[in-house]
């Protein structure tokens, strides 16, 4: 696979909280300007950035370095309120992780955080981190999608951070994806129609778009370190929020510097070598070994995305 080494992400996502606690104000300047002068394209700010007590100041800092910015709302009452009372972003996103559990969609609680935030001027689109504990809220939210007129629904990378999960278990095993597939085959769903759907995961992409089409964000293979990054709520650079590895502290270097650096080269030398489960492989010129990042976490020694059942 090519490296095509990138002179800055384009992409980065950026947490404006660490728990509870809002990043410092000297922080958040520090890496919005530095993010801003880097010329980095699009900024997905997550952990409830309307809820940051700077959240203006913020959006000012990345917009005069030309930045599209994205919020990830969760829809809390605090994040609401926020929204009505702030600048909007370019665009916003709402996490619908919160009214989801293993036995329903509480639909009415999503809709009326739908509606504050459109009575607030935003025209959100929908987004849930797909996992095996809400696999089976897909088809339902996709037409909460349809009958409340939002037409973009997000099925973003699974963020491995201080709040993850620690298990055995991949997001996404390739038991829990067979039976999402055999559930919605059953079911004749078919959740893209009508709707702009961006599948981050190539496996699950392929059980809901099976004769192609779709949107998917990531192209040429893992794309952590190069078109996207991830910066936590310290500040550190990571090559994507699905990979742990630490890059190095925006305030202490430049995002230009840290994209140059040789941690950062590392990174993308080792997506260009072939994984060892994944030799043979008639589709590797398809997804090169999927997510480096879930593969180093969960693999156990194939180096192969762990959502992937095997060689094909």
């Amino acid at each position: 696979m090519s490296l095509d080494l990138l002179d800055a992400p384009l992409r980065l996502t950026w947490d404006l909280h660490g728990g509870s606690d809002p990043v410092p104000m000297d922080i958040a300047r520090e890496v919005a300007r530095k993010v801003a002068a880097a010329g980095v394209f699009f900024v997905f700010l997550e952990e409830e950035p309307f809820a940051h007590p700077g959240f203006a100041e913020i959006i000012a800092l990345l917009r005069a370095g030309n930045c599209q910015v994205t919020v990830v709302c969760r829809g809390t009452e605090i994040e609401l309120a926020a929204a009505s009372n702030g600048p909007l972003p370019d665009d916003l996103l709402l996490d619908a992780s919160r009214f989801v559990t293993r036995a329903a969609v509480d639909k009415p609680a999503l809709h009326a955080a739908l509606c504050a935030l459109r009575k607030a001027g935003a025209n959100p689109g929908l987004l849930l981190v797909p996992n095996t504990a809400n696999l089976h809220s897909l088809p339902v939210l996709a037409d909460f999608c349809r009958d409340h007129g939002i037409g973009r629904f997000k099925l973003p990378n699974v963020r491995i951070d201080a709040n993850f999960g620690r298990s055995s278990e991949p997001p996404l095993p390739p038991v829990a994806l067979r039976e999402f597939q055999s559930s919605i085959a059953a079911a004749g769903s078919d959740l893209g129609r009508g709707l702009a759907l961006e599948v981050h995961d190539l496996f699950l992409w392929e059980i809901l778009f099976p004769g192609g089409g779709g949107e998917r964000s990531e192209y040429g293979g893992c794309q952590a370190g190069n078109s996207v990054g991830y910066v936590d709520a310290s500040g550190d650079l990571y090559p994507c929020s699905s990979w742990p590895r630490l890059i190095g502290s925006l305030l202490e270097h430049s995002l230009d510097e840290l994209w140059h650096s040789a941690q950062r080269l590392a990174i993308r030398e080792q997506i260009a070598t072939v994984p060892a489960g994944c030799r043979g492989c008639r589709d590797y010129p398809v997804c090169f070994g999927g997510c480096r990042g879930l593969a180093e976490t969960f693999a156990h020694g194939t180096e192969r995305d762990p959502a992937c059942d095997g060689p094909r």
